[in-house]
């Protein structure tokens, strides 16, 4: 099965309390780390109203959309999510060669395939579940699409009862492109 998972307002569900922790265990610390604080430490906007400053209003987003930071920011802290994937054993990849490859990621995008959906499924919505808690990080349910490439229509049936997202039926977009039909 492949599953394309699209984070919902990616940049402005990211909390900053897991950005910055994150970015400390990834070996950024001192004034690069303060500088980003400096940055995402309490946002606020000001409005210009008929030649008139009005009073400052805090934002609640926690990484700033149109910073240049801010992609790579998501990128690092999207990473704890890949990696918790890549490393549960009840999240079966395929096989390409010697390697499994479970996930790819491109921007807020990612893509996952899964060869036992059936076992898999649950422990990946629960890596992702727990993952969200402590960052923020939301599926945009409406845009996440599975589909599977299997012939077996019994367990495209039940796949389509305890997954949340779309269930395609030949091909899924993905960065703009559509996938090739699969059946």
């Amino acid at each position: 099965m492949i599953i394309s998972i699209d984070a919902e307002k990616a940049f402005d569900k990211i909390q900053q309390p897991f950005m910055i922790k994150t970015l400390n265990k990834m070996g950024i610390e001192g004034n690069y780390l303060n500088i980003i604080k400096a940055i995402y430490d309490k946002p606020t906007a000001n409005i210009i109203l008929n030649g008139q400053k009005l009073s400052t209003i805090p934002l609640k987003t926690e990484t700033r959309q149109g910073c240049p930071l801010s992609p790579l920011l998501f990128k690092i802290v999207l990473e704890v999510l890949a990696r918790a994937i890549r490393q549960e054993k009840g999240i079966r990849g395929i096989q390409i060669g010697r390697e499994e490859v479970k996930l790819l990621l491109f921007a807020d995008d990612m893509i996952l395939y899964i060869e036992n959906p059936k076992e898999s499924i649950g422990k990946l919505l629960e890596v992702i579940n727990n993952y969200s808690k402590v960052a923020g990080y939301k599926i945009n349910l409406h845009k996440s699409v599975a589909l599977p490439y299997s012939n077996n229509e019994l367990t495209e049936k039940e796949l389509k009862n305890t997954i949340p997202f779309t269930i395609a039926t030949k091909r899924i977009k993905y960065l703009g492109v559509k996938t090739k039909e699969v059946k």
